[in-house]
């Protein structure tokens, strides 16, 4: 046996590289889809090739760190994941958390940094922000829409949808004029805007008209249209989602380790997936 001492600094080490790996580390089937999952004490990330949700779990704070589909790649049949099943792969990760923290089963908070990205024919990338140009297309956030996210600040979000509720529908928020700061957009939709009476009404002709290029065709645009319906009102980036409310997403185990020890040897059919250190990164989007 070795020295006092020596076993000592075995333990700690054993220790630290315990910290270290995965309490859960596996492959959940749900009926949308076959994602990665990987779970410790700090994180809870779900994807396919690469994790495309990850929910931080702070000491204080529980926070929707992390949401990008638009790269693909989040689930491992190569399935492309968009709209509604961004949401429901958003709530399985929410489902992992009250799982396996369920002292966390309250508020999530997120920086809404969503966005739509495309490139042009020079293949140049471009970004509508969707915390403005979803929220002049829909009168909502996406987060808000999707799952009923609310301001961190309770007054300003009163104000905001008050504002929201009231001035797309209000005619003497329209100006007679309003500059597209494009040509070839406003060739487009200036005819629909001097015939429309209010916000509301020329935002639904473009839904009507041009529902598959709405963020293209707004993108020049759409920050001076929410300053002017909001009355200059800055749109609040910091939100929270109460997931106590969303909706359970079952998980099918599809095999794995979980408690940090090592999964035997499996035959072919039967082999886990192993992954890699996950590092996030900073926020950027996703594809509706």
């Amino acid at each position: 046996m070795g020295s006092p001492e020596r076993l000592w600094k075995t333990a700690v080490l054993i220790e630290k590289l315990n910290a270290r790996m995965p309490h859960i580390e596996k492959v959940c089937q749900t009926l949308f889809g076959k994602f990665k999952i990987r779970i410790d004490d700090r994180n809870i990330n779900v994807g396919g090739r690469t994790f495309c949700v990850n929910i931080a779990l702070y000491e204080k704070e529980t926070s929707l760190y992390w949401l990008k589909t638009d790269e693909g790649g989040c689930e491992l049949n190569e399935k492309d994941i968009q709209g509604d099943n961004t949401v429901r792969m958003t709530d399985l990760a929410f489902s992992l958390l009250r799982k396996h923290y369920p002292e966390r089963n309250g508020v999530v908070t997120l920086l809404d940094d969503s966005g739509f990205s495309w490139k042009d024919t020079k293949g140049k990338k471009y970004k509508t922000n969707f915390l403005k140009g979803y929220l002049l297309m829909n009168r909502k956030t996406w987060y808000e829409d999707k799952f009923g996210a609310v301001m961190c600040d309770q007054d300003i979000y009163k104000l905001y949808r008050e504002r929201a509720d009231n001035n797309f529908n209000d005619p003497t928020k329209k100006p007679e004029s309003f500059d597209f700061m494009n040509r070839d957009v406003a060739e487009i939709l200036d005819p629909l805007y001097k015939n429309s009476r209010t916000w509301g009404e020329f935002i639904q002709k473009i839904k009507d008209k041009y529902n598959e290029s709405k963020y293209k065709l707004i993108y020049n645009w759409y920050r001076q249209a929410i300053y002017i319906i909001f009355e200059g009102m800055e749109i609040n980036q910091d939100w929270k989602i109460d997931i106590s409310q969303r909706p359970n997403i079952e998980c099918d185990s599809g095999g794995g380790r979980s408690g940090g020890g090592r999964s035997g040897h499996t035959s072919r059919k039967n082999r886990t997936f192993t992954f890699r250190n996950y590092n996030r990164l900073e926020p950027f989007n996703w594809t509706p």
